[in-house]
């Protein structure tokens, strides 16, 4: 019988490695940005970036993340950039589990809580 991390795991689309990550996110920046029917100097004006970034960016080369972040809400990601943020992947279920709790309203300030057990 499968245990839920099996069923879980195999579900999970395999993730790009961080070499091929900019490549991707360009390709699919480019890819939104023609069919939008936005020019590079369009979505550059929208948000509020260069127009040498967006060409950085759809090459896969290192812009910043606060170019990034723009990069996506003028696309209309916003939204999806969040939930993403509020849906992780997560590596087993104890990880979702202290998810929640941290979720909830009557979880202990994130700025005091220790990431790791005290010894």
């Amino acid at each position: 019988m499968k245990t839920l991390n099996d069923l879980v795991s195999s579900r999970r689309r395999q993730a790009v490695s961080i070499e091929e990550f900019p490549l991707a996110v360009g390709a699919r920046v480019r890819r939104q940005r023609i069919a939008f029917d936005l020019r590079q100097s369009d979505l550059a004006k929208q948000a509020g970036v260069s127009v040498q970034t967006i060409k950085s960016a759809e090459k896969g080369e290192a812009i910043s993340y606060e170019s990034l972040l723009r990069v996506l809400l003028a696309l209309g990601h916003g939204g999806d950039f969040l939930q993403m943020l509020d849906s992780p992947n997560f590596p087993h279920l104890r990880a979702h589990e202290r998810f929640l709790e941290l979720k909830t309203s009557a979880a202990p300030d994130l700025k005091i809580k220790r990431v790791r057990p005290k010894p």
